[in-house]
């Protein structure tokens, strides 16, 4: 066997060469792939990550994200839009005792002590006839040198026959006719002058009506032994609707049993059928 010829060295030298630079072309293809596989998973796993954070932040640091109660802890102005609503009793209902006035179908609100159920007798007149109220002494007077209790008064009843009425368009001029016989019949034994305060319409349980509020002003206080200069009163007259005779109310409160109590009376008025 005879010695290679150096061509044939060359040869091998340059396949040689040729297999190692295909086995680096291979090792770097693979290095490229792992290094491409490689930074996707860890692109990936970084993806994962930022989602995780971002998803989980707003539960944590977002006040929307706060439970009911925690809210309204920290905003006042959530907590005045989610405030319970007050309940406001239906009209028709008035809490506490009442007078009930079986004649002229009235009820209304029975003031707290002084006060007290019934109408005084003295207030029974020839002109007026009252079948339910209340009264509270204010003080005593002195009439014609005699002294007497004076009453702060609530009295119902049926409008009498001395005063014409033939419906609902006589409630103003009616109501406005029992004022003026009023003054004389329960205010003529104290120097005073008399105002007239209002004068509407109104209705009590669905029913027109009438009031007038009227002041009294007494100008001679001091030396009729009175400890108020003021008396608050007021008539409504309530069309029944029934052909009877309307329902009337008088009301008269002193200054120092609170006039504040007239408007109370007033707005406690109900009207229910006659018994």
């Amino acid at each position: 066997m005879g010695m290679p010829s150096p061509r044939w060295d060359a040869l091998v030298r340059e396949n040689n060469a040729a297999t190692r630079r295909r086995k680096r072309r291979r090792r770097q293809r693979l290095m490229l792939w792992l290094l491409t596989c490689a930074t996707a998973l860890a692109l990936l796993v970084i993806y994962v990550f930022v989602e995780d954070i971002s998803g989980t932040t707003p539960t944590v640091a977002t006040p929307a994200a706060l439970s009911s109660p925690a809210r309204h802890l920290s905003s006042p102005s959530v907590r005045h839009r989610v405030a319970p609503k007050r309940t406001v009793p239906p009209a028709t209902a008035v809490a506490g005792p009442r007078v009930t006035d079986g004649s002229s179908g009235l009820s209304y609100q029975l003031l707290s002590t002084p006060w007290r159920q019934g109408c005084p007798a003295t207030l029974h007149t020839p002109v007026f006839s009252w079948s339910a109220g209340e009264n509270a002494v204010a003080g005593q007077v002195v009439i014609d040198g005699s002294t007497i209790d004076w009453h702060g008064d609530a009295c119902s009843g049926q409008l009498q026959q001395q005063f014409q009425y033939s419906g609902t368009g006589d409630l103003e001029p009616t109501a406005m006719s029992l004022v003026g016989a009023l003054d004389p019949a329960y205010y003529t034994g104290l120097v005073h002058t008399r105002t007239i305060e209002a004068s509407s319409a109104m209705q009590v349980s669905g029913h027109q009506a009438w009031m007038v509020k009227f002041l009294m002003t007494y100008t001679d206080a001091a030396n009729e032994g009175l400890h108020w200069s003021t008396e608050l009163g007021a008539v409504v007259v309530v069309d029944r609707g029934t052909g009877d005779a309307p329902a009337v109310f008088y009301v008269s409160v002193p200054a120092s049993l609170g006039t504040a109590n007239v408007t109370a009376l007033i707005d406690s008025l109900r009207l229910s059928s006659p018994s």
